[in-house]
This record gives C-alpha cells, sequence and structure tokens, in this order.
C-alpha cells in the first residue's frame, strides 16, 4: 500500500493544507526528502509535485489539484521536518482536541498547512 496517498490536500482561503494520517504523514515525508531533482506523488485527490532548485522555498498550487514545492534543500527541509513532526505530535495528541498541525510560510509565496488525522478519522 501507497501510504502517502492516504494525504489529501485543501484549499482553505490562501492556506493550502495537506492533512493525513502519522503514517502517511511520514511516508510522504521520506519518499520526499529521497527523491531526486523533480518528482510527482500521488496523493488521495491529486499530487504532490516536489523540484530542487537554487533559491528559497515556494509553495504553489497548480491544476488537478498539485501542490508544488521547490526550493534549495533548506527551503525543502522545512516541510520534510513539519510532516515528521506533525505525525509525532498526532500519535501523541489527545482524543478530540484540536488537530496537531504546522505552517509553513516562506516569504512571497502560498501558506502550507500540515495537519494530522488519526488513522480511525480515515476509515484505516
Amino acid at each position: 500500500m501507497d501510504d502517502q496517498r492516504y494525504c489529501r490536500l485543501r484549499v482553505i482561503g490562501e492556506n493550502l493544507d495537506l492533512a493525513g494520517s502519522p503514517a502517511a504523514l511520514r511516508a510522504l515525508a521520506a519518499v520526499l526528502r529521497g527523491a531526486g531533482p523533480a518528482i510527482e506523488v500521488p496523493i488521495r485527490n491529486g499530487a504532490v509535485a516536489q523540484e530542487r532548485a537554487a533559491g528559497p522555498l515556494a509553495i504553489a498550487l497548480r491544476g488537478a489539484p498539485t501542490l508544488h514545492l521547490s526550493g534549495d534543500d533548506d527551503g525543502l527541509a522545512a516541510v520534510w521536518a513539519a510532516l515528521e513532526a506533525v505525525a509525532d505530535e498526532t500519535e501523541t495528541a489527545e482524543p478530540g482536541g484540536t488537530a496537531p498541525h504546522r505552517h509553513v510560510e516562506p516569504d512571497g509565496s502560498r501558506p502550507l498547512v500540515v495537519t494530522g488525522e488519526r488513522e480511525d478519522s480515515l476509515g484505516l
């Protein structure tokens, strides 16, 4: 099973919200971290495309929907770290509380919120 497919992308105003279970968030982080110059990873309702490039992190929404991430390794590492941190926080969060989340807000780019969901909220 491709765990990263259990992530989903929502558009909430200007924010892009990438949500998933701890396993899905960790799987997506691992795939993105280990990718070469460019990759597109399918998620439940679209894709996450990552391009390693010179310059700061840029986050955009492109067709179908595709969350597009580009930047140098330091910039992209902020997204990978947010995915992993939210996965850890979701596993230890109190049931019924606020969903663990992290904001990644690069200058001059769309903001991204990474949100954790409990495994059972996806029907797994």
